[in-house]
């Protein structure tokens, strides 16, 4: 029907459009706005421009040193920086590894507020990047309504605005990975090894979960020219240490061990006021159990037991048919065991990417996945805990064991559940059943209800 398919095609672009003022006012344009203030790209800009100089990016002293004169000066710096504590109450230095320190080291040459605008191009250049790999991906093109809707999905993301306005190197080494993605299908295979060194550099927990996927895959190009320019990159990082004799192992030890162990950043505990913007299992286990060893005994777990699965129903497989779906179960495992925020959510992109593949297939599937990200839209538990502290709720129901349990962690059990399913689909259904999306996997036509722009 005509009339019905404008109609369709009107409301996908409305969409669209809506998606797309909300990720531009609550990501460039907020990021903007908000440049004045201390972001998460700072600190590893400064321990870069420490790197490049040959002194230790990981001691507290030369963060203070060379704190660039463009960026906001707070009073609390020299006070902490003196007692020792502003590892534990801020997260700085930052604990990221040398690569990511190298891979900075050229916007460390810049004035910080040229660095902290270019930071904001790259990642918004990497973004449109990350939108026609995952359109490709998906089989789909922007004429139609069902790439509208993927993109408009996308944009309205909010792990994605969040990640904008932080400046952290999370949503790059995320958007490089999904690139990657694409790279790997074309069997571009150097290209695909750059992607994901850069995307492991930046942030490993982000990156290695990648590059378990081409390992059980047996790409072995893909994951040796990983691993050679990742050793290249630590190579360097430290040669340059090195020639300055400047030690910084026992720092870079310290500052991890206070981030996972006694920092506030990381806790997951009540010490911690934005914990709820965690999004590892640690926070509803520790709701629940009320200890930390065994909370994070008990996401370890959990997490081995996820992974197994995962690994038995790749290995189980010859062909490649499901490959989004793999990736995509594999990237929010990769979420619940260790330290993430909610920025690193933006990983949410790969099982969205999923639904538009399989709708018609396996429609129920597909709309319980889409249902479980729906949370991601806004930043909950972040919101929940900014209304709790104004005192917007009554004491008669943040003192509920469900509150804090359920409530206030729902984003963190929407993942656990969607990592359930993504799994479900891997295990028992017949990969027959997939046997249709081949061909949109190599750039068929979508599953997904679909009307061709005019």
């Amino acid at each position: 029907m005509p009339g019905a398919s404008r109609k369709w095609t009107a409301f996908c672009l409305v969409l669209l459009l809506l998606a797309g003022v909300e990720f531009v006012l609550r990501g460039p344009v907020r990021a903007i706005r908000l440049a004045s203030e201390f972001n998460d790209f700072l600190s590893p800009y400064i321990q870069a421009r420490a790197w490049m100089r040959g002194l230790d990016p990981y001691s507290s002293q030369m963060l203070l040193q060379l704190w660039p004169p463009g960026a906001a000066h707070f009073t609390f710096l020299a006070k902490e920086v003196a007692d020792g504590s502003i590892i534990a109450t801020r997260g700085i230095p930052t604990a990221y590894p040398l690569t990511s320190l190298v891979l900075i080291a050229p916007f460390s040459l810049l004035p910080w507020r040229a660095a902290e605008a270019l930071w904001l191009a790259l990642n918004l250049g990497l973004f449109a990047g990350m939108l026609r790999a995952l359109l490709a991906l998906a089989g789909v093109s922007w004429h139609d309504c069902s790439g509208v809707l993927l993109m408009a999905g996308v944009l309205a993301l909010a792990p994605f605005h969040t990640g904008i306005v932080t400046g952290n190197v999370a949503l790059v080494a995320i958007e490089l990975a999904v690139i990657a993605i694409w790279t790997a299908r074309r069997h571009r295979d150097l290209a695909t090894a750059v992607l994901l060194a850069a995307s492991v550099g930046l942030k490993p927990q982000i990156g290695l979960a990648f590059v378990a996927y081409y390992l059980v895959r047996r790409r072995w190009r893909v994951c040796a020219g990983t691993l050679a320019l990742l050793a290249l990159l630590f190579a360097v990082g430290a040669a340059r240490l090195e020639f300055g004799h400047t030690p910084w192992l026992q720092d870079y030890l310290r500052d991890n061990r206070v981030l996972l162990q006694t920092g506030i950043l990381a806790n997951f505990t009540n010490v911690n006021p934005t914990r709820f913007g965690l999004i590892n299992l640690q926070v509803v286990l520790y709701s629940i159990l009320r200890s930390v060893p065994l909370a994070n005994a008990a996401a370890a777990v959990l997490a081995a037991v996820l992974f197994l699965l995962w690994l038995l129903a790749v290995a189980r497989r010859n062909t490649v048919s499901v490959e989004l779906l793999d990736l995509s179960a594999v990237a929010v495992l990769s979420l619940l065991p260790i330290y993430h925020r909610f920025y690193d959510a933006a990983v949410l992109v790969l099982p969205l990417c999923w639904v538009v593949v399989s709708f018609r297939r396996a429609r129920i599937l597909s709309a319980a996945t889409l249902l479980l990200m729906l949370p991601f839209l806004i930043p909950g538990g972040t919101l929940l805990q900014s209304m709790e502290n104004a005192g917007h709720f009554s004491p008669a129901v943040t003192s509920r064991w469900w509150w804090e349990a359920v409530v206030m962690p729902h984003q963190v059990w929407t993942l656990f559940f969607l990592s359930l399913l993504l799994l479900y689909e891997m295990i028992w259904c017949s990969p027959d059943r997939f046997a249709e999306r081949d061909s949109v996997l190599h750039g068929g036509s979508p599953s997904f209800p679909s009307a061709t722009m005019p």
